[in-house]
């Protein structure tokens, strides 16, 4: 045996193939620090001969909470609203899967836990769970816990097109003057842009551009988001106003840090629905469908608009239109005079059918 005590803990010290081997054992017992030099012989022998011993495989619970949450946490520095994404999904996932070998998660139980969260949820919110508990066990396959991951090939469930939510000129009005000043240059950074919370809220001073009267988006969900938004009179007097007043790099900072964004305005933004009394609520986000509808109906071409909003595809940008019951019931009336005027034409024999235009 090549152990010996230096420092109050044996250590030992041996050669293997011409390679010295010389290592703390950590322990004070001289037969414990033998038992530890025999284990690492042994792995050094079996290491040569190719023998690989699997890695323990943890259970679900121990791998979110001490491995995959700790990485989120420093991966997504800049993205925090991510990280609190997983943190929300850990909590359904944990109680269905929590005392599970990462191993012994099957396809099957995974479609278990889809048909069960369906029940209690919607399937957008479903889908996201789904979404998490894939980037979790791609994390663990990095890992070399699992050599694949069960949810690929899971079928997600259909969304539908979603609850979008226009505010009318008289509901913005109200809003705005029950907000408090912080949420006030957020709401109409959004409902004059159509740029996203998160957007407004990472909104740094060197990406804006008061000479001429645009910000640029560096990054955000898709690379079209990455986009550069021209100003109007006011967000250009908004941003004038925070970038001579910013203490750090971001116009809308966090309240405990100056060298960081802002990461929400929940609470602040049902405050201002409440003191407003305005019903059906809205969501913060609707401002910006409100800013893609409004655009719609003042003529901007949906090509344009696409590049506005950052949309990868045309058709997301279609669900952004929606006019209002008042542009409807306009349309309805144009019609209803074109038809008259059709008819009265026809009666004077000033065209030859209603139905084709004039040559």
């Amino acid at each position: 045996m090549s152990v010996y005590k230096r420092g109050g803990v044996y250590w030992y010290d041996f050669w293997f193939h011409g390679q010295r081997i010389r290592e703390s054992t950590g322990l004070t017992n001289r037969t414990a620090a033998g038992r530890a030099e025999a284990i690492r012989k042994a792995e050094l022998a079996e290491g040569r001969a190719g023998i690989v011993r699997p890695i323990p495989c943890p259970i679900f619970e121990d791998f979110v909470n001490d491995e995959f949450l700790p990485w989120s946490k420093k991966q997504h520095q800049e993205h925090p609203r991510t990280h609190k994404r997983y943190q929300v999904a850990k909590r359904p996932l944990i109680a269905h899967f929590g005392k599970l070998p990462l191993d012994a998660i099957t396809s099957a139980r995974v479609e278990r836990f889809k048909l069960t969260r369906s029940e209690e949820i919607s399937p957008a919110g479903t889908n996201r769970d789904l979404a998490a508990m894939r980037f979790m066990l791609n994390f663990a396959m990095r890992q070399e816990y699992i050599s694949r991951n069960p949810v690929t090939g899971i079928r997600f469930l259909p969304e539908g097109p979603g609850s979008m939510r226009v505010v009318s000129q008289e509901e913005q009005q109200k809003y705005l003057a029950a907000a408090h000043s912080l949420l006030r240059d957020v709401a109409t950074c959004m409902v004059e842009t159509g740029m996203r919370p998160e957007e407004v809220y990472t909104i740094c001073k060197d990406n804006v551009h008061l000479d001429r009267r645009y910000l640029f988006v560096p990054s955000g969900k898709t690379r079209f988001a990455r986009r550069n938004v021209q100003l109007t009179s006011a967000t250009f007097e908004i941003l004038k106003r925070r970038v001579a007043g910013a203490k750090g790099p971001y116009l809308f900072p966090h309240r405990r840090d100056p060298n960081k964004p802002l990461t929400t305005l929940h609470k602040a933004h049902y405050d201002a629905l409440r003191e407003a009394t305005i019903q059906p609520r809205f969501r913060l986000y609707d401002l910006r469908h409100t800013f893609g509808s409004r655009s719609a109906m003042a003529g901007v071409d949906l090509p344009t608009l696409k590049e506005l909003m950052g949309h990868s595809d045309i058709s997301t940008t279609m669900r952004y239109v929606h006019p209002t019951p008042e542009h409807k019931r306009e349309a309805a009336k144009k019609l209803e005079a074109y038809n008259v005027e059709q008819v009265f034409a026809l009666r004077k024999g000033q065209v030859g059918s209603p139905q084709k235009s004039p040559q």
